[in-house]
């Protein structure tokens, strides 16, 4: 199973447990359509919890999870990541992907290969690529026109256009 990272717990929210989950993808409603997600501190899992009531506040959720009662119990979930297996999500449609599936894409311009793809960071104003070169220098690189020629998750590979937008 493929968990899916769709954010993560900024704080509590009151004093009867509930948690604001700072959305990666400010226009998700994947949080208030499933029943359980899974919380994780890095690459391990901290448990799965039910998702017992969800609602959206700003360009965040706020969660009520099973076994979380009172302020003390929703702090302790501060800073983790709240995922959800990728057979929930909805198919991309044609053209369409996910920004995770482009971690560990191979990024390249029409000349040479400039290195992986590390991670995807969600700013408010734009995504961008965090590639790290065969070097080990880490770039970034906006997801926009004119700077992405051609994405392609399935062979896990990312054509710049030129290196111009590399910052």
């Amino acid at each position: 199973m493929t968990l899916v990272e769709l954010g993560r717990v900024t704080r509590p929210h009151g004093i009867r447990g509930e948690v604001r989950v700072q959305l990666h993808w400010a226009g998700s409603d994947t949080l208030e359509q499933v029943s359980e997600v899974t919380l994780m501190r890095g690459k391990e899992s901290v448990g799965v919890r039910r998702v017992e009531a969800a609602r959206r506040v700003d360009k965040a959720v706020l969660l009520r999870l099973s076994g979380v009662r009172d302020r003390d119990a929703a702090e302790a979930l501060r800073g983790l990541a709240v995922c959800v297996p990728r057979e929930q999500l909805p198919a991309p449609e044609e053209g369409e992907y996910y920004l995770c599936d482009l971690v560990g894409a191979t990024v390249r311009t029409p000349e040479r290969i400039v290195g992986e793809v590390a991670e995807v960071r969600v700013h408010p104003s734009v995504d961008t690529l965090v590639i790290r070169t065969p070097e080990g220098k880490v770039v970034e690189q906006v997801i926009a026109e004119p700077w992405i020629a051609r994405v392609d998750p399935e062979a896990k590979m990312v054509e710049l256009s030129s290196e111009d937008g590399l910052i």
